[in-house]
């Protein structure tokens, strides 16, 4: 697996995140799509389902004054010839610079027969995806 590929498609989905462009998200996202953490699992099952998960995290991150992410540090693993981790630790970012949340996730990539995508996430404390799992 390639990293400068892996690492170029998390940076489009994160700027597409921040631009809530979900419709780019579910192109690049294949479902069922899991989103791990403590608190519990969420599996979306089709792109709908996606689309409107990935809809309520980031409408709900506007209410802390959410404008970015800051990206930390990426470390890329690869697992086999098709599949790779991305570790990701971000800061979410208001409209002063401020950073207000610093968080840590999983992605885990694979190429399939149209190419590169995200399979799903597993995010490493309780509170990144809670609007998911509520």
């Amino acid at each position: 697996m390639d990293e400068h590929e892996v690492t170029e498609l998390y940076m489009k989905y994160i700027r597409a995140f921040e631009q809530k462009n979900h419709a780019f998200i579910a192109d690049v996202c294949r479902t069922p799509f899991f989103a791990s953490s403590p608190s519990g699992t969420t599996i979306f099952h089709d792109r709908e389902e996606l689309v409107n998960g990935f809809a309520s995290l980031r409408d709900a991150l506007d209410v802390d004054g959410y404008i970015g992410s800051r990206i930390n540090h990426l470390k890329f693993s690869s697992i086999a010839k098709t599949t790779g981790t991305l570790h990701v630790d971000f800061d979410r970012m208001d409209a002063e610079g401020t950073a207000y949340f610093n968080g840590q996730a999983l992605y885990l990539f694979q190429v399939a027969e149209g190419g590169l995508e995200i399979i799903g996430i597993a995010v490493l404390d309780s509170t990144t995806v809670s609007n998911w799992t509520d």
